[in-house]
């Protein structure tokens, strides 16, 4: 005999809804103590930050979003302005794999591991795999030089709008798999 409806659904809650979940919240990279301004374009109640991160790697609007402990609401980002150190937010970027965005505009600051100077942000996301985090700005414009700044991290201090800059964040192979 088959199952019937009822069961079927209560075994598809119990299995499916908790690997998507898992699945969409994997890729998570949170930024504890940062707040992010500038770009927001929705806010909701949340108890927990996963919720922020799995609503902005189903939208593609979103390119990172912060959350605000205390009042357990999320704030959407389309685009960031800069942003600043406080113990009640912890921030998240959405992932460059799968789906996740290039950061336009955006310099990420953090430990950085290694840097070097290369001509296009393609180099230096290459050259960076291996961190998860890159960062790259073009040449001074009053500069000589033509090769731009890659700098490549595996933790981030904070972020700001940097005109010409690319940075992203992505999940190391392993994860993929």
């Amino acid at each position: 005999m088959g199952i019937d409806f009822l069961a079927q659904t209560v075994l598809l809650s119990a299995v499916v809804l908790p690997v998507l979940t898992a699945a969409l919240s994997s890729n998570c990279f949170y930024l504890p103590n940062i707040a992010l301004n500038g770009g927001t374009y929705d806010e909701f109640q949340a108890t927990e930050i996963k919720y922020c991160c799995m609503a902005c790697a189903r939208d593609s609007c979103c390119i990172a979003y912060s959350y605000d402990k205390l009042r357990n609401r999320c704030f959407m980002k389309a685009a960031i302005s800069d942003s600043y150190k406080t113990s009640t937010m912890t921030s998240g970027l959405k992932a460059n794999s799968h789906a996740g965005s290039m950061l336009k505009n955006i310099r990420i600051y953090g430990g950085t591991a290694s840097a070097v100077k290369l001509p296009n942000s393609d180099d230096c996301l290459q050259f960076c795999t291996a961190y998860g985090i890159f960062s790259w700005s073009p040449p001074r414009e009053n500069s000589e030089e033509t090769d731009g700044e890659c700098s490549c991290m595996s933790r981030i201090s904070s972020i700001e709008y940097s005109f010409g800059s690319k940075s992203a964040i992505f999940p190391p192979v392993s994860n993929l798999n």
